[in-house]
């Protein structure tokens, strides 16, 4: 397996400490990196050179979670963001899809659909969680 990690910005500690549970045991990675505040994200993803992040929308600072993707993916055009959020209304979805993500998944969704997300984005497919399909 080639050497992959993956990263989880998100400003809660138990919610990251469970994203990145979930992708270690999807064992894609070789290693989960977590960061609690999206300062120098810019900085770790050139440094670690992540396959994927989970990213929040809701994070401190000037910048929420879709600028920052919209910001990374346009010097990282192969990485693989897929946004975690509470926000399931449409104008929050085309603007995550719009900045680059790969999938949306809303935080009342079961893990099941993270782990489906996941495997989606790293096939370089597009993911919507059920909760916003119906």
């Amino acid at each position: 397996m080639p050497d992959r990690c993956a990263m989880v910005v998100e400003d809660y500690n138990i919610i990251a400490q469970a994203w990145g549970s979930v992708l270690q045991k999807t064992e894609h990675f070789t290693g989960v990196h977590i960061y609690l505040d999206p300062y120098g994200i810019e900085e770790k993803v050139l440094e670690l050179k992540p396959t994927l992040i989970l990213m929040d929308i809701n994070l401190p600072g000037s910048k929420n979670g879709i600028e920052i993707t919209k910001d990374l993916m346009l010097s990282n055009s192969e990485l693989k963001v897929i946004i975690l959020s509470m926000h399931n209304e449409p104008a929050f979805v085309r603007s995550a899809f719009a900045a680059g993500a790969k999938g949306y998944v809303t935080k009342s969704s079961p893990i099941s659909e993270l782990r489906l997300a996941i495997n989606k984005a790293l096939n370089n497919e597009i993911y919507l969680c059920q909760e916003l399909c119906a």
